[in-house]
C-alpha cells in the first residue's frame, strides 16, 4: 500500500521511492500517489490520467461500503488492460514499465496497489472508523496543548532569566527561538497528522500543492535548461532557513565547547566563530544552489551589479561591514563591556556583521550602526580592567569643623561594600563656593555597571552620616545690609557675642591661630596636610593591619604555600607573586595596583621577600617565601 504525508515545503512526488521522468503524471487516490502513467499516441499522460483519477472517484462514491471493489487485469488482442468493477480503467503501455519487466507484471504490481488502496478508502468511509479517528484526532490534540503550555512555560523562564543576567552566551541565546522553532514545528506536525487521518483533507492537501507547482511555475524562474516553480522557491528558501539555524547552532556549540576553553578573550572569540558562521554558511549556501541544479556562474552578472551597489546604495551597509569587522578583529570593546556612545549608556550584548546590540541600564535593547563605533567616540569603562574610580560632590555650611568633615565623609564611604579599601577614598576641598564649603569624595570600584546604584547608596549614608555629626548642608542664601546705625549696632553686638561663643565652644581649632602662629612654612604644610590627596595616597599601613594581613595570608583559606620546582630547583615552601595578587585583590578590596603595593610593603618591612632576591615584588610567576618559613627551614 503506497502512500504519502505532505510535510510543509515537500512535494507529494518526493515520497515516491521510484520517481519517473516529469513527462509522466500521478494517478492519485484520495490524496495519496499511487503510480505513474506516460504519454501513449493521441493522449498526453495529463489527459490519461485525469480520466483514471475521475473512474476511481466515481467509483469510490458509487460502491457501497459493504461491496468490495474488484480489480482485474484482461489481456487481449495483445493488449494489458486493468479494469475495476468490470470498467476499463486503463492500458499498460510500453511507455508505462520499465526495462526488464513485461505488462503483465507491471499490470499486476498496478492491480495490487489500486485494490489496496481501494479497500482502504472504503475503510476510512466507513462510520466505525471515523469514530476512531476523532478519538485519535482528540487525543493527539490534547497532546500537543501539553507540549506547547511546557514549551511556553520553558520559554518564559529563559526570558526571565536573560532578562536578569547582564550578558547571555550565544547559545543560550539560541534556546528562545529554537522553542518557538519547537512550538511551531509541533502544531504542523499535529495538523499534519490530522490531515492525513481523513480522506477529504487528503485530497484537499494534494490538490492544494499540485496549484501551487502548476499554476505558479514560470519561465522567467529559470536556471539553466530547468525552471522552478513558487512551490520550489519556497522549498529552497525553507532549506536555507534550516541551514542557517544548524550553522548557528554549530557555532554557538563551537564557540561554548571549544573556544571558550582554549582561548581567554572574548572579543577573539566572537572574531573566530563569525567568521566560522560566514564560511560555513556560504559553504552550505554553495552546496545547496549546486544540488538544486542552478548554475552559479550565472550569478556573475548578480555580483557584478552588486559591487555596482555596494558602491552607491549599499555604501552604509558596506562601511557597517567591515566595521564590525575592526571592532572584532581590533577590540576597543568586547561583549559584556559597560560604554557611553554619545548619550547611550549601557552594556554590550552582542557585536554582530552589521550592528552590534546594546543594553542600556534600563534593560532597554538599542541596536547601534558598527560604523558609529568606528567614527564616534566611545568611553569604555571596562577596557582593560573594570575598577574605576567615582566624583561624589558635596558642599557644607561656613563655619563647620573641616577635621569633623573629612571623618563624616570618609567614615561614610567605606561602609558601603562595594567600595575598594585600597586605593583609599579621597576628600578633595574644591575651594570657597558661594554658600558652601565644597569637596570632592573620589572612591573607587570593581564593577563600573554599579556606580548609579553606588552613588545613590553613599549619598544616602553622607546624608545620614553628616546629619548625626550635625553639619548642615547649605542652600543658596543672600545678605542683606541695613544702613540704619540702631540696627547696625544690634548686628555688631550679635555678632561679637556669637564670636564669642564659638570661640569658647567650638571643638574645632583654626589652623592659623594668631596667638600662636606657625614658626616655619613646614609646620604650616604640616598642619594643613592631613586635608591634602598627597598624604592620603601615600599613606601608610598600620602595624595592626600587616600583623592581620599576614595572618590570612598564611591561613588555610590563604595563599598556596607549597614546594616548587623552577628550572630543576625545587624552592620549599613558597608562593607566585601573580597568585598572591589575585588573593589581596579579592579579600581585601583592592586594585591589582594597590594589591602589588601592599605586597611591596610586606617586602619592605622583612616579612616576604623573593626566593632569590633578584625582584621586588610583582604581578607576574616569581616565587616569594615567608622569612619566617625560611628560618624554619634552616
Amino acid at each position: 500500500m503506497g502512500f504519502i504525508i505532505i510535510g510543509i515545503g515537500l512535494q507529494p512526488s518526493w515520497a515516491q521511492t521510484d520517481q519517473a521522468p516529469t513527462s509522466k503524471e500521478a494517478v492519485v487516490v484520495d490524496g495519496r500517489v499511487l503510480f505513474r502513467l506516460g504519454s501513449i499516441d493521441n493522449f498526453t499522460a495529463e489527459r490519461r490520467v485525469k480520466s483514471v483519477n475521475k473512474n476511481l472517484q466515481k467509483v469510490i462514491q458509487n460502491t457501497s461500503l459493504d461491496k468490495p471493489i474488484q480489480v482485474i487485469i484482461v489481456q487481449r488482442n495483445g493488449l494489458t488492460t486493468i479494469h475495476v468493477n468490470e470498467k476499463h480503467l486503463l492500458t499498460v503501455t510500453e511507455g508505462d514499465f520499465r526495462r526488464g519487466v513485461t505488462p503483465k507484471e507491471q499490470a499486476q504490481e498496478w492491480a495490487s496497489i489500486l485494490q489496496n488502496s481501494l479497500l482502504r478508502s472504503q475503510q476510512e468511509r466507513h462510520p466505525e472508523h471515523g469514530q476512531k479517528i476523532l478519538l485519535q484526532l482528540l487525543l493527539t490534540l490534547i497532546l500537543t496543548v501539553v507540549f506547547t503550555i511546557i514549551i511556553r512555560l520553558g520559554r518564559r523562564r529563559i526570558q526571565r532569566h536573560q532578562i536578569k543576567r547582564v550578558s547571555v552566551s550565544s547559545s543560550y541565546q539560541l534556546l528562545t527561538p529554537g522553542l518557538l522553532l519547537l512550538e511551531v514545528g509541533v502544531w504542523l506536525l499535529w495538523l499534519t497528522y490530522s490531515s492525513e487521518l481523513f480522506p477529504q483533507a487528503r485530497t484537499a492537501r494534494y490538490q492544494f500543492f499540485q496549484f501551487l507547482k502548476n499554476t505558479f511555475t514560470s519561465s522567467l524562474l529559470t536556471a539553466g535548461e530547468q525552471s522552478y516553480s513558487l512551490m520550489d522557491i519556497s522549498n529552497l528558501i525553507l532549506i536555507s532557513l534550516i541551514l542557517l539555524i544548524m550553522v548557528r547552532g554549530l557555532t554557538a556549540t563551537v564557540k561554548s565547547r571549544i573556544l571558550n576553553i582554549t582561548i581567554a578573550d572574548r572579543g577573539m572569540q566572537d572574531a573566530i566563530a563569525t567568521l566560522i558562521q560566514f564560511l560555513l554558511t556560504g559553504l552550505g549556501l554553495f552546496i545547496l544552489l549546486q544540488a538544486w541544479g542552478i548554475d552559479l556562474s550565472s550569478l556573475a552578472i548578480l555580483v557584478s551589479v552588486l559591487g555596482v551597489g555596494l558602491g552607491f546604495g549599499l555604501q552604509h551597509l558596506a562601511n557597517n561591514f567591515v566595521s564590525g569587522w575592526i571592532l572584532l578583529i581590533e577590540r576597543p570593546m568586547q561583549v559584556g563591556d559597560l560604554i557611553n556612545l554619545g548619550d547611550v549608556i549601557g552594556t554590550v550584548e552582542r557585536i554582530g556583521w552589521r550592528s552590534t546590540k546594546i543594553q542600556t541600564l534600563d534593560r532597554i535593547s538599542i541596536i547601534v550602526p558598527n560604523s558609529d563605533f568606528v567614527q564616534s567616540k566611545v568611553i569604555n569603562w571596562s577596557h582593560g580592567h573594570a575598577v574605576s574610580r567615582l566624583h561624589l560632590s558635596v558642599g557644607v555650611a561656613y563655619g563647620s569643623c573641616i577635621d569633623t568633615v573629612h571623618n563624616a565623609v570618609i567614615e561614610a564611604v567605606q561602609i558601603h561594600p562595594e567600595v575598594l579599601q585600597y586605593p583609599q577614598p579621597q576628600l578633595r576641598f574644591l575651594g570657597f563656593g558661594d554658600s558652601s564649603l565644597d569637596f570632592d569624595i573620589l572612591v573607587w570600584i570593581h564593577d563600573p555597571r554599579l556606580q548609579f546604584d553606588i552613588k545613590s547608596d553613599l549619598y544616602y549614608l553622607l546624608e545620614a552620616n553628616l546629619r548625626r555629626y550635625n553639619i548642615d548642608i547649605p542652600f543658596p542664601q543672600r545678605d542683606l545690609n541695613l544702613r540704619t546705625s540702631e540696627i547696625q549696632a544690634i548686628l555688631n553686638n550679635s555678632t561679637n557675642n556669637n564670636d564669642n561663643n564659638i570661640s569658647s565652644d567650638s571643638h574645632c581649632s583654626s589652623v592659623f591661630e594668631a596667638s600662636s602662629p606657625p614658626k616655619t612654612e613646614l609646620e604650616v604644610l604640616a598642619k594643613v596636610s592631613k586635608y591634602s590627596v598627597v598624604l592620603q595616597s601615600s599613606k601608610k599601613i598600620t602595624t595592626e593591619e600587616i600583623t592581620e594581613l599576614v595572618t590570612q595570608m598564611c591561613d588555610a583559606e590563604g595563599l598556596a604555600i607549597q614546594d616548587r620546582r623552577y628550572n630543576l630547583t625545587l624552592y620549599p615552601k613558597c608562593f607566585v607573586g601573580s597568585e598572591a595578587v589575585t588573593w589581596i585583590a579579592q579579600t581585601q578590596k583592592a586594585t591589582r595596583e594597590a594589591a602589588v603595593k601592599l605586597g611591596q610593603i610586606l617586602v619592605n618591612e622583612g616579612i616576604i621577600h623573593h626566593v632569590t632576591d633578584e625582584h621586588s615584588f610583582k604581578d607576574e610567576y616569581l616565587f616569594y617565601r615567608f622569612y619566617e618559613d625560611e628560618n624554619q627551614n634552616t
